[in-house]
């Protein structure tokens, strides 16, 4: 929001000190046939004054770093001109605030966040879960936010097969095919690059590893052309099956097959680092990598992602390490090792303390940095005394799969950042697995560089930040609808995805067998679980104590609901419960922070009641909880409808508006479910009201299509579309397609991890999960009126053959620009479900 040059961001960078690397020309942009849309791409937020280190406590903007600052920002904005892409929105322009002024107030912040320089940024699942087919029109605005953003150590993991083909190829003559069988397909380049799986979704064309190439020296010149330290990647020790049957005395181990992928596609091979064909491969690696992209001398690499290494000897996890490092080092001697630390997390698993420290000693403190992965929920730096030493960097991953679902801690974040003091931290991070969701929690995390705001005073300039000046005519609506949505969602509420875009089921009591085993894999197990039940009802028929809800201030619950806890832990005693029985919203909090707790079922016909949910009117029950009450998160679904007059052409908002009706629908589905599991208990008697909640979940379900539909951050074509434009031939297309597909729903062959990295896309929902819920709508009332119970796994089985399998190689072409007004759709459902709205 500064003047400068004619632009008004100020965009200050500079690289860190002692990093060398050669400079290349730049890189024309273009790039062929893909995305032309760029919605996807975050806003660009007001206080965009970023550096790639804060200013030294003192030093200002003013003198030669303003001028540089002034000319690089101007120099962007000519680009932008050039391009036809308006880098800095118009709306921004029009608010002007004086560059000295933004500055200074980088400078004070600085101060406060010493040692912080390091603006971390993506997960190596990103590159599969949100960025698999983006082209170069993306990335060039996608690299532009970083910068304003202060992200100045983005992960740069793009075209990184043509350097493993080129290694292998040259050192020991494998063939084309053998690295073809070898590699995964496009969608799933993360996880066979950290040795989970190979072959999976293959093979790779030769066109899209050298396209990939070739984008990959685009992205890495623009991202050196603001001063940024892209990460590359380095050699983990993942060798194809040809090498192996090259050399049978290399010493080498099979990894356990991960999420129980089956043969060809599970059981990778790793090279043991002590090995000298590791040496060899290694530095070669960094060698060819150097002559295609040049380096900045910090290299990615995980060996033991989800999975143990053979040897908990400390002895064998030093020299394990210190030769990981030796290798890097072999091509390039200023290497620095950037290792993600989401293998420590598990304090009670393989790397306890000793193996911890004994797998860092094998490389000096100066030369490996550690991700703290999950800083946010599970740090690590605390219980390891900062690594040992090592610098790390905090990050904020919370999402997983890239599945929507409004939800975050923001006071996490800021309590987590502000014990940090004393530590080794070096930087700050977002790693979360899948991009354009729940921007507050990661906004707030990267400003937390400079501005040490808490949570609610950031929360109050969000609204004005995000939509621009024009949010002054209705601030009084729409500041109110995000400190709503503050309190539901980003102050520890919510939760990730929707039953929606989930295997149908009854009850969350049973979990899915990749989530009931997941942490044979290394996920989170608990976590998942827990955020698992969360989305799901519980029947009443599960009641095990009764709460006294008594007259609330907002809420009368007493006057006309009888509320019963759920899915308590065993050995809950319904006569001492661990809250006060009088107020409904303790009892919430204690669910929500117990495992074993599935939700309050509140009865009177809304089920599943947890902070933000928002049950909705439904046909068995005319005055339902919502509406009775007034839910907050209706109220702040209405205050961003109010602002349509001034708002309704900002992206922002529309996208907003679209993501909050969307968790409306899914809460209501998330009701209505509940009511119909419980006419299904009720035996042949429920038949007639199941019926018509199945009516109603399908309703719900077509609207859910439909608001998604309206904007193309939201839709499944635009994805299919960028990754069938990756391919030369038909056929190439085909299976790029069927990559997009398998990553969005079964993950795997036959599902091993199906729905993880769901979507709540239009498109998707009418093609593929309302499909599914009609077969268990369908199965489960045939089942009620034959009087036979339901059995989740013939229905598993079913649902399989019938919808899921299919889906894989449908070809069926979705729409890549909007179905719908997003605005007027929003509002239409508003007085559908809720009734008649103001402006």
């Amino acid at each position: 929001n500064a003047k400068a040059s004619g632009t008004h961001a100020c965009l200050s960078f500079r690289a860190r000190a002692g990093v060398r690397r050669p400079r290349r020309a730049r890189a024309r942009s273009g790039g062929g046939r893909h995305r032309t849309h760029h919605a996807r791409a975050p806003a660009a937020c007001g206080h965009v004054c970023t550096s790639s280190r804060a200013p030294a406590a003192g030093a200002g903007c003013d003198g030669p770093g303003l001028e540089r600052a002034a000319d690089r920002a101007a120099r962007l904005q000519r680009r932008g001109a050039r391009e036809r892409v308006q880098l800095v929105p118009e709306r921004l322009l029009q608010h002007h605030v004086r560059l000295e002024h933004v500055c200074g107030r980088v400078a004070r912040g600085a101060a406060a966040a010493a040692g912080r320089g390091h603006g971390y940024y993506m997960n190596v699942c990103t590159y599969g879960y949100s960025l698999a087919f983006v082209g170069w029109d993306y990335w060039v605005k996608h690299i532009d936010w970083m910068a304003m953003n202060g992200i100045n150590m983005p992960l740069a993991f793009v075209g990184q097969e043509v350097v493993m083909m080129r290694t292998f190829m040259e050192l020991y003559n494998l063939t084309v095919a053998d690295m073809q069988a070898f590699f995964s397909g496009a969608a799933f380049l993360p996880w066979y690059r950290m040795g989970n799986i190979q072959g999976w979704g293959g093979p790779l064309s030769l066109s899209w590893i050298q396209n990939r190439a070739t984008l990959q020296q685009q992205i890495l010149a623009r991202m050196r052309e603001l001063d940024m330290t892209p990460v590359l990647s380095a050699f983990g020790g993942h060798v194809p099956a040809a090498f192996v049957a090259k050399f049978p005395a290399a010493d080498v181990s099979k990894s356990a097959d991960w999420c129980r992928f089956p043969a060809p596609y599970g059981s990778v091979y790793l090279l043991e680092a002590t090995d000298a064909h590791f040496q060899a491969i290694g530095s070669k690696y960094i060698q060819v990598q150097q002559e295609l992209f040049g380096t900045d001398h910090v290299y990615n690499c995980d060996t033991y992602n989800e999975m143990d290494p053979k040897s908990s000897d400390p002895s064998y996890l030093t020299a394990s390490s210190k030769a990981v490092f030796s290798a890097m080092t072999a091509s390039d001697p200023d290497a620095i090792w950037m290792m993600q630390g989401w293998l420590f997390r598990d304090a009670g698993g393989f790397w306890k303390d000793p193996q911890v420290q004994a797998y860092l000693a094998g490389v000096p403190d100066d030369r490996m940095w550690i991700l703290d992965l999950s800083a946010n929920s599970n740090p690590v730096w605390p219980r390891t005394h900062s690594f040992y030493g090592k610098p790390y960097i905090w990050c904020n991953l919370l999402n997983f799969g890239g599945q929507q679902g409004l939800h975050g801690d923001l006071g996490a974040v800021h309590a987590g950042l502000a014990a940090t003091g004393g530590s080794t931290i070096n930087g700050i991070g977002i790693t979360m697995e899948g991009i354009w969701n729940n921007y507050p929690a990661f906004e707030y995390t990267l400003r937390f560089a400079w501005f040490n705001n808490t949570p609610e005073e950031y929360m109050s300039q969000y609204a004005m930040r995000r939509y621009g000046p024009s949010t002054a005519t209705v601030r009084g609506n729409i500041s109110s609808a995000w400190e709503t949505l503050y309190t539901l969602y980003y102050s520890g509420g919510g939760a990730q995805g929707s039953p929606i875009t989930l295997v149908p089921t009854m009850s969350a009591s049973e979990l899915p067998e990749w989530i009931a085993h997941a942490d044979e894999y290394g996920f989170d197990g608990a976590a998942l679980a827990r955020n698992y039940r969360r989305l799901f009802p519980l029947p009443a028929s599960a009641a095990v104590a009764h709460i006294d809800a008594g007259p609330d201030a907002t809420c009368p619950f007493g006057e006309y609901l009888d509320a019963y806890l759920v899915g308590v832990a065993p050995g809950y005693d319904p006569a001492h419960p661990p809250y006060n029985p009088s107020n409904l919203e303790a009892a919430l909090q204690w669910c929500q922070s117990n495992d074993k707790c599935g939700g309050i079922t509140l009865a009177g016909g809304s089920y599943g009641a947890r902070a933000g949910f928002t049950p909705l009117p439904s046909p068995t029950n005319e005055t339902s909880w919502a509406k009775a009450c007034g839910s907050p998160l209706l109220a702040a679904w209405a205050g961003l409808l109010r602002g349509r007059p001034a708002l309704a052409d900002v992206p922002s908002y529309r996208y907003d508006l679209v993501d909050v009706t969307r968790q409306v629908l899914s809460n209501n589905f998330t009701a209505v479910l509940g009511e119909y599991t419980n006419a299904f208990g009720e035996g042949k008697g429920g038949l007639r009201s199941a019926t018509a909640l199945a009516a109603h979940l399908r309703d719900i379900l077509g609207d859910y299509d439909a608001i998604l539909s309206s904007d193309s951050n939201f839709m499944l074509g635009p994805w299919i579309a960028d990754a069938r434009a990756w391919g030369v031939t038909e056929g190439d297309q085909d299976l790029l397609e069927f990559n997009a597909r398998n990553q969005l729903t079964l993950w795997g062959p036959t599902g091993q991890i199906n729905d993880y990295a769901a979507k709540s896309w239009g498109g998707l929902i009418r093609g593929y999960y309302a499909k599914r819920w009609d077969l268990f709508l369908n199965t489960s009332l045939a089942d009620l009126a034959a009087g036979r119970p339901f059995v989740p796994a013939v229905f598993k089985t079913a649902v399989l053959n019938a919808v899921e399998l299919p889906f894989q190689q449908d070809r069926t072409v979705y729409p890549v620009v909007p179905e719908y007004d997003t605005v007027e759709i929003s509002w239409a459902l508003y007085e559908k479900y809720v009734g008649p709205l103001s402006e």
